[in-house]
């Protein structure tokens, strides 16, 4: 087992991305919970992660709406730093342990 040089965020929708989810006639029901984790710098740790987060969350959030809505239109239109902490938890854990065999692999963008 081996750490790795990053820290991980973890995003856990709340009731209102739930409720947005769910407002779609033509969609599955969400009814099985999900997150999703994010590797950061680990210049940012458990105290200041915010910081970075404050960065990325226009990113993560459109990300956790495409996840369920592959059409923008369907997904709210003004997407600000506290609607994104009224939609999502986001915990965080400074250290991350490599369990895995073998060397990680990336996806090409």
């Amino acid at each position: 087992m081996k750490t790795i040089n990053r820290t991980a965020i973890t995003i856990i929708p709340k009731q209102p991305y739930i409720n947005w989810a769910n407002s779609f006639e033509d969609a599955e029901t969400y009814d099985t919970p999900h997150a999703t984790t994010i590797l950061i710098p680990d210049k940012y740790g458990e105290f200041d992660f915010g910081v970075y987060l404050k960065k990325i969350f226009e990113q993560i959030f459109e990300e956790e709406l495409e996840s369920w809505m592959t059409d923008p239109d369907g997904w709210p239109q003004k997407r600000t730093y506290k609607m994104f902490k009224e939609w999502f938890d986001v915990i965080c854990a400074d250290m991350t342990w490599d369990y895995g065999d073998g060397e990680v692999e990336h996806d090409e963008d």
